[in-house]
């Protein structure tokens, strides 16, 4: 019997998610994400002069960052996991294709800092069991991030010339 109690008493505690708490290493990402974006946006808006909708279809990891970024400082775990679907998506797997060479090296160490990003999400999810939280954020990241995705590979399509510059590093101002 006591036993059976012990149990119990374990086992809530593990269904139990521990509050969030922000550690120096996720404000470091956060800064650093956070300069990142800031870049790649004055690259696109401001260099580039795309306007919203070719910064938005080229620079896609922008909106994840700041869903991460708003998620650490609200101290919400679901829009942690929902910036990291996408930052997971347009930085992590951009890391296979976008070039390693010329202006792409900026985006590179991009990818590379949204990617520690997503292992810091996906760390704290499994190190404080918040499963729910992980359920919900991917839920909300396949919303956000479905249609989003169509509506960027018709995008993408009408400007391939464009976009193969891009993953090519050869998209320069001019």
């Amino acid at each position: 019997m006591q036993a059976d109690i012990h149990l119990t008493q374990k086992l809530t505690a593990v269904a139990q998610a521990t509050p969030f708490k922000r550690t120096r290493s996720g404000w470091i990402l956060v800064i650093l994400n956070v300069l990142m974006a800031i870049m790649s946006t004055n690259y696109f808006l401001g260099m580039l002069k795309t306007g919203v909708e070719g910064w938005l279809m080229m620079n896609t990891c922008a909106p994840g960052i700041a869903l991460f970024v708003i998620g650490f400082l609200l101290g919400s775990p679901i829009l942690m996991v929902a910036g990291a679907l996408p930052m997971f998506r347009y930085g992590t797997l951009g890391l296979f294709v976008f070039s390693w060479s010329g202006g792409n090296l900026i985006a590179q160490a991009a990818h590379i800092l949204m990617t520690l990003g997503v292992i810091y999400v996906v760390a704290d999810v499994v190190r404080n069991h918040r499963w729910k939280a992980a359920g919900i954020g991917f839920a909300i990241g396949l919303a956000l991030m479905i249609p989003f995705m169509i509506a960027q590979d018709a995008w993408i399509k009408a400007h391939a010339e464009l976009v193969q510059k891009l993953f090519n590093g050869t998209l320069y101002p001019e």
